[in-house]
């Protein structure tokens, strides 16, 4: 049986490495870009949710089994990460620590003995305390610190995005600023300013989107047809030069080789390229006038509680604030974020979310009832802030970028609690929620190897709390440890 020889003729040529060299002039993406590869752009955003964690020797938000994070391995507190589909994407650190001393005697980031109006300097700035227990940060925070590093071209006009959602401090003057109700600060000029948040959706709004222009949807689906297409052409040549290859002699075999080095090369490029603001950036619709912020309820006041005092519908507000940030992140309007969902020490009634008659704060004391009723209490509290800040994440991870990958996969997201359970050295109390024993954090995201082998709990041998923010701080490609607390927590990569 006779063999036909192949013959290399125009027709193959055309089709296999000549098709090549006549197919890359027409990449005409490659013009006037830079020889190194784009990359989509990092993302930052640090929470805090104003409520401890527990107390009389119960954890009502730390899984009991450390691992992976599953629906099957989750606390009440934590059960809307299952139930928004995300615990591939959080992990949950335990077993964290701010260590206490007395004025005068506090050591790096250590806290005074004086509970709520000490815990969220070293929390938020990583640096010890004042003296005589002050309640404001004394350093830059990491919000700003990220910014400075990654924000890019939105460092002239958005670096940070500081939002609150509760509207007022529901409590004696019922005012709606104050250092309890701060969480950013930076440093300008070398003095130190501490930023009051924004808790007025209204104006959040404006300011994002005022003289805004989104993408012409058509031109957007236009630039990711030709970034697909261009994939394509790849795709075929590669494949005709695959088949052409065992058939040619040894010196044609080097020279396509080389062209298999540029189509590598061309590959890595087109995988790594980004055009913020694309397909997903749009204008979100107008959130109209405020709900009316709610008035101050004394304390034990059950039937203020009942009558949804003490509430600016903050579900609504949380809602705007976080479609906000999604958006802001996806339109490459600013890439860092700060949100604290409630105040430290929150007074905020829990009645019109889950029909508990009593403030946030009071919870953590078991107001409403005892045992497992207030557990439950305390855990759905938790939960409240935990469905917000997993809806963010939820909503990152479905936003897509053009290069394939997602907005989640390129941030770093972390909620910070304003205390565990344990010893109240302020009281000389064992098992209270005025404790910065037994704290924990959740950290959600996929920049920098975050959480690449899925969600998990981790439980640290008394870790500072700033060891997981210094952890999401070099995720996103900040080589800075916050404040005085040196360290992060390696696990929570890969």
């Amino acid at each position: 049986m006779s063999r036909r020889r192949f013959q290399l003729n125009r027709r193959n040529v055309l089709r296999g490495f000549g098709g090549f060299c006549v197919g890359l002039p027409f990449l005409e993406l490659l013009r006037g870009e830079p020889a190194q590869a784009q990359e989509a752009p990092k993302r930052y955003m640090i929470a805090f949710a104003g409520s401890s964690l527990g107390m009389d020797s119960r954890d009502m938000v730390v899984p009991e089994n450390e691992g992976a994070l599953d629906p099957q391995n989750l606390s009440r507190g934590l059960l809307p990460l299952g139930d928004l589909g995300i615990t591939d994407a959080c992990s949950i650190v335990s077993n964290l620590q701010i260590p206490w001393n007395p004025d005068g005697q506090r050591g790096p980031g250590e806290r005074a003995i004086q509970w709520h109006s000490s815990s969220l300097c070293p929390l938020l700035s990583g640096v010890r305390s004042a003296d005589g227990g002050s309640e404001a940060v004394q350093g830059p925070t990491s919000d700003w610190i990220v910014a400075e590093q990654i924000g890019g071209p939105t460092l002239a006009t958005r670096p940070v995005l500081t939002y609150r959602v509760q509207a007022a401090y529901y409590r004696g003057t019922n005012g709606t600023g104050g250092t309890r109700g701060q969480m950013s600060a930076r440093l300008n000029d070398g003095n130190l300013e501490r930023i009051t948040p924004q808790f007025s959706p209204k104006l959040a709004f404006q300011d994002l989107f005022t003289g805004f222009t989104p993408p012409d949807p058509a031109e957007a689906a236009e630039a990711q047809f030709l970034l697909s297409r261009r994939r394509s052409v790849i795709d075929l040549v590669k494949g005709d030069t695959e088949r052409l290859l065992p058939r040619l002699g040894a010196a044609d075999k080097i020279r396509l080789e080389r062209h298999f080095d540029e189509l590598r090369a061309l590959e890595n490029k087109l995988n790594a390229t980004n055009l913020p603001g694309g397909s997903n950036c749009e204008m979100l619709p107008d959130p109209g006038e405020d709900p009316p912020i709610g008035g101050a309820i004394d304390n034990g006041d059950t039937g203020g509680y009942a009558n949804n005092g003490a509430w600016s519908d903050e579900e609504r507000r949380a809602e705007i604030m976080v479609d906000l940030i999604h958006m802001a992140f996806a339109c490459d309007l600013s890439r860092s974020a700060s949100l604290m969902f409630s105040y430290a020490q929150c007074f905020l009634n829990m009645n019109p979310v889950y029909g508990y008659p009593s403030d946030l704060h009071e919870l953590g004391h078991y107001s409403v009832g005892g045992g497992d009723t207030g557990a439950n209490a305390v855990a759905d509290g938790i939960a409240w802030h935990v469905k917000h800040f997993g809806r963010l994440a939820q909503k990152l991870r479905d936003t897509e970028e053009l290069d394939g990958t997602n907005l989640l996969d390129h941030t770093a997201m972390v909620l910070l609690f304003e205390g565990g359970w344990g010893f109240d050295p302020e009281q000389s109390n064992q098992g209270s929620a005025h404790s910065s024993e037994n704290m924990a954090v959740l950290v959600a995201g996929k920049a920098g190897g975050l959480n690449q082998s899925g969600g998990k709990h981790i439980r640290t041998n008394l870790a500072h709390p700033v060891q997981c923010i210094n952890t999401a701080m070099q995720a996103v490609g900040v080589n800075q440890e916050l404040g005085e607390v040196t360290g992060g927590v390696p696990e929570l990569i890969g």
